[in-house]
């Protein structure tokens, strides 16, 4: 029976949170740790056992959601379903469930040059439910354990789309041209959208274009390239830096909290963006990695976000 076929109830799943890079330089150390922890609770033990009832995650709804005591780094998650489904959508869901709340824990992390933390699934260990259950030293080490928050306002609230899948694998990418190239896929979704053409004015009025074309009319294949280049909504007068840097304010990105501050993403910016990523596939070129973690991850999480927000708004508007 394949896994389109069987059905189950629940899963077993052991969860970690991990760190996408450490880092280890002559007389430095860093790494960077996480614990699930319950939210509002009096206790913040990470030892404590999490159980929560009830729950609707991505769509599904829960019986029960319960994260054991860890075990090493590990944590045992069960979830139970209301209802059966098959064995496939239910690894659909769950690794749904891991890249959304990934996501959500990039919005704490400003100093990510330690690591991006997100949630991994040990898929090895993962186990179908088939039945309804009820001094001062030359060097200097850095460990940082951070509370993951476990709450259902948080779970249930939990957004996917395959774009988010995009911006969790840079957050798993040990590689800074990785992130890079991961991160800034996002941005280009967003200057895509329908919503910002009229930010942005066309290069062509509706006369050259119809000039153009009178006179191209007898070459087919010129006429064909040439519409191509006059109906592409990114030929405006404004250039791409220029267009982006409206589009980031449009959205409210164009001030990012840093650590030290607020961070203007102004046209400039912009411009170092798209010139790091023209450079990225060039092996000599590095990266610039106070860009890549103090603009581009906050400014592709909110994009993200964006686009989530908005796609799940039209998707809820009644259809005249």
């Amino acid at each position: 029976m394949s896994s389109d076929e069987r059905i189950v109830y629940g899963l077993e799943v052991p969860l970690r949170l991990v760190a996408s890079h450490d880092i280890a330089q002559p007389g430095f150390q860093s790494a960077r740790r996480g614990e699930f922890v319950l939210m509002d609770a009096s206790s913040q033990d990470a030892s404590t056992e999490i159980v929560l009832r009830d729950l609707t995650i991505l769509g599904v709804l829960l019986v029960k959601f319960a994260l054991q005591s860890p075990n090493g780094d590990t944590r045992l998650l069960r979830v139970d379903f209301d209802r059966a489904m098959t064995e496939a959508d239910a690894f659909v869901f769950i690794q749904r469930f891991a890249d959304g709340w990934s996501a959500t824990l990039a919005d704490g992390q400003r100093d990510p040059w330690y690591g991006n933390l997100y949630v991994d699934i040990r898929w090895a260990g993962v186990k179908t439910l088939t039945a309804q259950s009820g001094g001062i030293e030359a060097s200097m080490q850095m460990t940082s354990i951070e509370g993951v928050a476990v709450a259902p306002a948080l779970l249930s609230a939990l957004e996917w789309s395959p774009l988010t899948d995009v911006f969790v694998e840079g957050m798993k990418a040990s590689q800074p041209k990785s992130k890079f190239l991961f991160w800034f896929v996002i941005l280009e979704e967003l200057e895509k959208r329908k919503e910002f053409l009229t930010l942005f004015t066309p290069l062509f009025s509706a006369e050259d274009k119809a000039q153009l074309q009178d006179a191209m009319r007898s070459n087919s294949p010129a006429l064909q390239r040439l519409n191509g280049l006059l109906n592409n909504p990114a030929t405006t007068l404004e250039g791409r830096a220029a267009k982006l840097a409206h589009i980031v304010e449009a959205i409210g990105g164009s001030s990012i909290d840093g650590l030290s501050g607020p961070i203007l993403v102004d046209q400039a910016r912009c411009a170092a963006l798209i010139e790091q990523r023209n450079k990225v596939a060039h092996k000599g070129s590095s990266i610039d990695r106070d860009l890549l973690y103090s603009v581009l991850f906050p400014l592709s999480r909110i994009a993200l976000k964006y686009i989530l927000d908005r796609d799940a708004g039209t998707a809820s508007e009644p259809r005249p």
